[in-house]
């Protein structure tokens, strides 16, 4: 290979080196900071902040911090009562979330979409308590999306629009 031929080689690979620098520089330290998730009125984020702090205190209420080996005979459906009880507040938590959602546009989609997921985790938590009614009590089993817990992506869109109360529950995690 000649001389000339050589040197167009290494520039071309210098400038497609800087050009990967550089987009990892951006990606790393300049990405757009506007999520994908977020909701532009910021009224409806505020009062779902309230309803959702509302109903974590009655759910808090219902925390039976015994163990189950501790509990005896019927422990497993006395669980399942009190999973379903709290699932029953957050059931009426998200009607009230849904009667006040945003309208039109991408607000009304992004909070139909994030509430659509919430009823899925409270479908499987449904599903759950008939298990634990049966007799057996496995690892709590939530819906995935691409991979991952249907809670993620339900977090994702609280962190997104600050309304951290409104989070899935963590109440049957491993």
């Amino acid at each position: 290979m000649n001389t000339s031929r050589r040197t167009i080689v290494r520039v071309v690979l210098g400038f497609i080196s800087l050009a990967i620098a550089a987009f990892w520089v951006w990606a790393l330290f300049f990405p757009p900071k506007q999520s994908v998730a977020k909701v532009s009125d910021v009224a409806w984020t505020e009062r779902a902040v309230v309803v959702c702090e509302n109903a974590n205190i009655r759910r808090n209420d219902l925390a039976d911090t015994r163990r189950i080996e501790d509990v005896g005979e019927g422990a497993l459906a006395e669980r399942a009562d009190l999973i379903d009880r709290a699932t029953d507040i957050i059931d009426s938590m998200l009607d009230e979330l849904e009667a006040t959602a945003p309208a039109v546009g991408d607000d009304r989609r992004l909070v139909e979409t994030w509430i659509g997921y919430y009823r899925t985790l409270m479908s499987d938590r449904r599903d759950y308590t008939d298990v634990l009614r049966s007799g057996d009590n496995p690892p709590f089993p939530e819906s995935v999306i691409d991979g991952s817990p249907i809670s993620e992506y339900i977090n994702d869109f609280t962190v997104a629009n600050r309304m951290r109360p409104c989070s899935a529950p963590a109440d049957l995690a491993v």
